[in-house]
C-alpha cells in the first residue's frame, strides 16, 4: 500500500482529481454554450506530445517521468512561487489550481531545455513579478507599457521617490527569495533526463489548458495560466513602450516646419520690446487651484490679478510630457494614440511661426532636460529655434535670474519668446519652500502613500502654491516690457483618486485617463496693460478670451489660440480653435 502511494500514478491522479473538482466547485453555474477557445489546441497539443516523449524515453530506456519525490517537491515549489509571485493567485481562488499546474510545467520545460540556463530566467522574473506585487499594493499599478514608458523616462530625482527602505527591501528580498528557488531547482533536475522533464511539463501543462476548458467562457482570463501568460505580456508591455518612445521622436522629426509656408505678423512691425512667455506647466491638476475654487489657498498671487484670464474646463491631451506637449506646440487635435488622421499633427512647433516673425526665443528647462531620453529629445526638437537654452540645476526659481540675465542683455526693443518647462508639481513634489512649508506636514516620497495620503498631498498642493510665487516672481523681472503669460500644464498627477497614486498605471483599474480627475489641468493667459494698449487687435482678442473663459477647452485650442492672439496669419490657422476668435468650439473629446 504505502509503496503504491509513493507511485507516480498516485501522484498524478490525486493532483488531477483535486484540480478537476476544484475547477467544477468553481464553475458550477455554468449556464453557457460550450465553446473551444485557442488555449483548447494546447490542451489537445501537449498531452499528445507528452505520449510522443514516453514513448521515445521507453526507446531510448530513460526514466518515463520524474520521480514521485521530486514531484512532490516541484507541486509545493510551485504553489509557494504562486503564493509569493503570482499577482492573479486570489484574485480568482478556485483557480489558482491552474496556475499552479502552469507552474509545474513551465519549471520542468525551461529546465528541460535550457538546464542551468533557466536560473536566469527565473531569478528575473521572479524579481520583477515580487517588485510589480509591491507595486500594485502601493500604487495601484502592474507592468505594462505605461508603467515602462514612464521608467524609462523618469529622472534621477523621480525615480529616488520610489527607492524607499520598504521598497529597497522588497527588491532585495526577492532577490533571495529568487536565488533559493533555483537553487531548489538545481538540487532537484540536475541528474533528472532533459526528456523525462519534458514529459512532465507537456503533462503539466496540458493539464493546466484542459481543466481551463470547464470554465465558463465569460470568467476566463489568461491570467489563470500564470507564468506562461505572463512572460508575453511582459513583453509586449516593454515592446509596445519602447515602440510608442520611437514612433513619438520620428513622429515630432518628420514634422515640416510652419515657417515653411509665408506667414504675416499683423500686430507688430518689431522694436516694440514684447515678450511672450510660453509655458507648458508639469502636472498641475485644475482642481488644486484656489484659483479653480480648490479651499486651500494654493494660487493666492494669481488669484490677486485683475489682468488674468482663466480658464478653470482644460482637458490634457495625455498623461505624457511628450504626447502633451506635442499636443500643445503642433496643430495636433489629440495625441500620438488617436489614430484618425485628422486628429495627427500636420506641422511643426508654433513657436517657429514667432521666431521666422522677428521675435527671439530662449528656452528654460527643468534639470530633466539634461538627459538624452524622450523627453529631452522631443522638446528639444519643438525648440529648435532657440537662440539659447537653460537649465535650472536645482529650483525651478533658477530661471528668474536666467531671464534676467537674458533681458539685459539683449535690446529692449527686441520681441522675445520665452519659453519655459520646468519640473513644477511633478512626482515626486519636491518643489517648494522648505523654510516655509505652506502646507505641512509635508511627504516628499512615496512609501505606502495611501498611508501617507494627507503628507503627500500637502507636499504637492505646496509644490502649487511654490509655482504660484514662481509667476509672480518671472512677471516681475518682464513686468517693464509689454508681456503675455500664457500657462498650460502638460498633465495632472494621481493622488489616491480613483485608487492610483503617482505616475500609476491605469490599465489595471480599466478606467481611461480622461475619465481622472488628472487630465482636468490648469491654464490661463496673463498679460499687462502696456501690451493690452499695444495694438486694439490685443484689446479685442484678450476680451474675446474673458468671454470664452467658461468653455470646456482643450490642448488642442492652444496652437491656433497663440496664432490669433497675435493675428500672425499662416495657412496653419484655424479659427474653430482660436479662443480669441468668434468662431470658436469648445473642446468635444474625452473628458470626465
Amino acid at each position: 500500500m504505502f509503496r503504491w502511494v509513493k507511485s507516480r500514478v498516485f501522484f498524478l491522479v490525486v493532483v488531477l482529481l483535486v484540480a478537476a473538482f476544484m475547477t467544477w466547485k468553481g464553475a458550477y453555474t455554468w449556464r453557457v454554450p460550450f465553446v473551444f477557445p485557442w488555449w483548447g489546441y494546447g490542451a489537445v497539443a501537449l498531452p499528445l506530445l507528452a505520449a510522443l516523449g514516453m514513448w521515445l524515453a521507453r526507446c531510448l530506456h530513460k526514466p518515463v517521468l520524474p520521480t514521485t519525490g521530486s514531484l512532490w517537491v516541484v507541486l509545493l515549489l510551485s504553489f509557494a512561487v504562486d503564493s509569493v509571485c503570482n499577482l492573479y493567485a486570489y484574485s480568482v481562488p478556485w483557480q489558482l489550481h491552474l496556475s499552479v499546474l502552469m507552474t509545474m510545467g513551465c519549471m520542468l520545460l525551461l529546465w528541460a531545455v535550457l538546464r542551468s540556463g533557466a536560473i536566469a530566467f527565473w531569478v528575473l522574473f521572479l524579481v520583477l513579478e515580487m517588485m510589480q506585487i509591491c507595486s500594485f499594493q502601493q500604487y495601484g499599478a502592474r507592468i505594462n507599457s505605461l508603467v515602462v514608458a514612464e521608467t524609462i523616462e523618469a529622472s534621477w530625482e523621480e525615480a529616488l521617490a520610489y527607492m524607499t527602505p520598504i521598497n529597497l527591501g522588497t527588491l532585495a528580498l526577492s532577490f533571495v527569495l529568487a536565488v533559493l528557488f533555483c537553487w531548489a531547482l538545481c538540487r532537484i533536475f540536475r541528474r533528472q533526463h532533459s526528456l523525462t522533464l519534458f514529459n512532465a511539463a507537456c503533462l503539466f501543462g496540458g493539464a493546466s489548458l484542459a481543466l481551463g476548458l470547464l470554465v465558463p467562457p465569460n470568467k476566463q482570463k489568461q491570467d489563470f495560466y500564470w507564468p506562461a501568460a505572463e512572460v508575453p505580456l511582459l513583453y509586449s508591455a516593454a515592446s509596445e513602450a519602447l515602440t510608442i518612445n520611437e514612433a513619438t521622436i520620428n513622429q515630432v522629426e518628420g514634422l515640416p516646419s510652419p515657417a515653411e509656408q509665408p506667414s504675416k505678423l499683423h500686430t507688430l512691425r518689431g522694436g516694440e520690446g514684447v515678450v511672450l512667455l510660453v509655458h507648458v506647466g508639469e502636472s498641475i491638476r485644475a482642481d488644486r487651484m484656489s484659483l479653480n475654487g480648490y479651499e486651500r489657498d494654493t494660487t493666492p498671487w494669481l488669484r490677486s490679478q485683475k489682468n488674468l484670464v482663466n480658464f478653470p474646463d482644460c482637458i490634457s491631451a495625455a498623461c505624457d510630457t511628450c504626447q502633451a506637449e506635442i499636443a500643445i506646440l503642433t496643430d495636433a487635435r489629440r495625441d500620438i494614440y488617436e489614430k484618425r488622421p485628422e486628429m495627427l499633427p500636420q506641422t511643426g512647433s508654433v513657436l517657429e511661426l514667432f521666431t521666422a516673425n522677428g521675435f527671439d526665443m530662449y528656452s528654460f528647462f527643468g534639470r530633466r532636460c539634461a538627459q538624452k531620453l524622450k523627453y529631452d529629445r522631443v522638446v528639444l526638437m519643438l525648440t529648435r529655434k532657440s537662440r539659447q537654452k537653460f537649465n535650472a540645476p536645482g529650483s525651478p526659481w533658477t530661471a528668474v535670474p536666467q531671464m534676467q540675465e537674458v533681458l539685459q542683455k539683449v535690446p529692449a526693443q527686441q520681441n522675445l519668446l520665452f519659453f519655459v518647462n520646468n519640473e513644477g508639481s511633478h512626482t515626486p513634489f519636491e518643489h517648494y519652500d522648505r523654510q516655509n512649508t505652506p502646507f505641512a506636514p509635508a511627504a516628499v516620497h512615496f512609501q505606502n502613500p495611501s498611508a501617507q495620503a494627507q503628507e503627500v498631498n500637502n507636499a504637492y498642493d505646496s509644490t502649487i502654491h511654490y509655482t504660484d510665487e514662481f509667476f509672480r516672481r518671472v512677471t516681475e523681472v518682464v513686468g517693464p516690457r509689454p508681456f503675455v503669460y500664457l500657462y498650460v500644464s502638460d498633465h495632472g498627477e494621481y493622488l489616491g483618486h480613483d485608487g492610483m497614486w503617482g505616475r500609476a498605471a491605469l490599465g489595471e483599474q480599466h478606467i481611461s485617463y480622461h475619465a481622472t480627475g488628472g487630465c482636468r489641468v490648469g491654464m490661463f493667459v496673463l498679460y499687462n496693460d502696456a501690451f493690452a494698449a499695444l495694438h486694439p487687435h490685443f484689446a479685442a482678442s484678450l476680451q474675446q478670451l474673458r468671454e470664452h473663459s467658461g468653455l470646456t477647452v482643450a490642448h488642442e485650442h492652444f496652437f491656433h489660440t497663440l496664432l490669433g492672439l497675435f493675428k500672425l496669419e499662416t495657412p496653419h490657422y484655424n479659427p474653430t480653435l482660436d479662443l480669441t476668435s468668434p468662431q470658436v468650439q469648445p473642446y468635444s473629446g474625452l473628458k470626465p
